[in-house]
């Protein structure tokens, strides 16, 4: 990019308010719908080819049918624990048809953003703009109002609240979670914005108040998968830097080995929070009176450390099947001294995509998963000078707690395909990528 201005064309305002409505909203819905995913599914019908014409949507979508097939077969010799009436799609065998259209959703935004970057006159100008759109026009208005809740001048005591919420039942301890459903996947949001700023930053030309604003929702949103995201980031910037200005293999070892070591510490430190909460579990879970329920310690990560240990055991090959583990999580023999919840809760492991599709998939067809991720990274690797951190970007929030239907992932994925594909104006993006090709049918 010659010009730092950023410049906005008309014709792509739409695209880019379609692209932030699916980044910064997945989780508001109408009547249990998600509106982002509504939208995607409306354009499947002029998006479906395009699924494929590339061999890596085509190669997950193959696995998303091969898996909601396998959870057919294993519903068969399932029995499940529903303790109330649930809606039709969060029934057995619906709740996987469900999520394999949540993934079409997916897919189609991702063909969406590869088309988008087709269309405009400047890829990498959109791209910025995207950038700026969310960072300084939706990031400072949350900033914004969270200003307001700090200072007193809005007041909330819910913990479902909107952009900013209670977490102190009253007293007025605020946590920004924009439209994310809480802060901690908010948090891990703003911090792969972070990482992609990094990984753009000077291709963009991009100025250093897009990290410093990005720091600062992680922080606001107090999200510990944030916090991890940030120092991973940090950690392979100082590796690279290691490795492009130490040229003795020896002093190269002895300061990885020193990065790993800080590595290690800095995430235990994060955790520790999660640690100190789960050491005392069976202590805590018995001074509940029967019936009672608090969502805080019975639903997410803490009753998951307790009941996925106790899946694997039983159903490590062929796992629970496809959305499956808020139907079996009041199982006994899972469960164990974990209260009993009402279904209608919906818990969730809180682990996150790779985490939760082991559990869910079973070894086998977990590890196919994983080959369809190491592909994208080598294809990253090939074709990304930063490629470091698109690797981080892509596959960090996977496994810090992002499930695999949350827009940005796809978002990012749609610029690795376009970019590792498209010569423009006669030149190929070599500042960027490495030997493109003209045909999508190669990836």
């Amino acid at each position: 990019m010659d010009n730092k201005r950023l410049v906005f064309y008309k014709s792509e305002l739409w695209i880019i308010a379609i692209c932030t409505f699916c980044l910064q909203m997945p989780d508001l819905k109408v009547a249990s719908i998600k509106l982002s995913e509504l939208l995607m599914l409306l354009l499947l019908p002029f998006y479906i080819k395009e699924i494929f014409k590339s061999k890596t949507l085509l190669y997950f979508l193959a696995f998303y049918i091969l898996l909601m097939l396998k959870t057919f077969g294993v519903n068969v010799f399932t029995h499940f624990y529903i303790n109330e009436d649930l809606p039709l799609l969060k029934n057995p065998y619906f709740i996987s048809v469900s999520r394999l259209i949540e993934m079409l959703a997916c897919l189609v935004f991702c063909v969406f953003v590869i088309n988008s970057l087709k269309l405009v006159k400047d890829p990498l100008m959109f791209i910025k703009n995207l950038l700026f759109v969310q960072i300084f026009c939706v990031g400072l208005f949350y900033i914004f109002v969270y200003l307001l809740y700090a200072s007193h001048l809005l007041h909330t005591t819910t913990y479902d609240n909107l952009i900013v919420y209670d977490t102190s039942e009253g007293e007025m301890v605020y946590r920004l979670s924009g439209f994310y459903v809480e802060g901690g996947p908010f948090g891990l949001f703003c911090a792969f914005l972070f990482t992609l700023c990094i990984a753009f930053y000077k291709k963009l030309q991009l100025n250093i108040w897009y990290l410093i604003i990005c720091l600062i929702l992680v922080l606001l949103a107090s999200s510990k998968a944030g916090y991890l995201m940030l120092a991973l980031t940090v950690f392979v910037f100082v590796g690279l830097k290691i490795k492009h200005i130490f040229k003795s293999n020896i002093a190269k070892i002895g300061l990885f080995m020193v990065l790993g070591i800080a590595t290690i510490c800095v995430s235990g430190v994060i955790m520790d929070t999660y640690i100190a909460g789960m050491d005392d579990v069976e202590q805590r879970t018995a001074l509940f009176s029967p019936g009672e329920v608090d969502p805080n310690f019975m639903l997410g990560r803490i009753s998951a450390t307790v009941i996925v240990p106790n899946m694997l055991k039983t159903q490590w090959l062929q796992g629970i099947g496809w959305g499956n583990y808020p139907l079996l999580r009041n199982n006994p023999q899972y469960r164990t001294f974990m209260p009993e919840v009402p279904v209608s809760m919906w818990d969730a492991t809180g682990f996150g995509g790779m985490l939760d599709m082991i559990i869910e998939a079973g070894v086998i067809l977990f590890l196919i998963y994983l080959f369809l991720y190491f592909r994208i990274a080598r294809l990253i690797n090939k074709h990304f000078e930063q490629s470091g951190y698109m690797i981080l970007a892509y596959v960090g929030p996977l496994l810090l707690g992002v499930a695999i239907y949350f827009s940005y992932t796809w978002f990012l994925l749609g610029i690795v395909l376009y970019f590792s594909n498209t010569i423009i104006a006669g030149k190929n993006h070599t500042a960027i990528t490495g030997v493109g090709a003209t045909d999508l049918n190669n990836i």
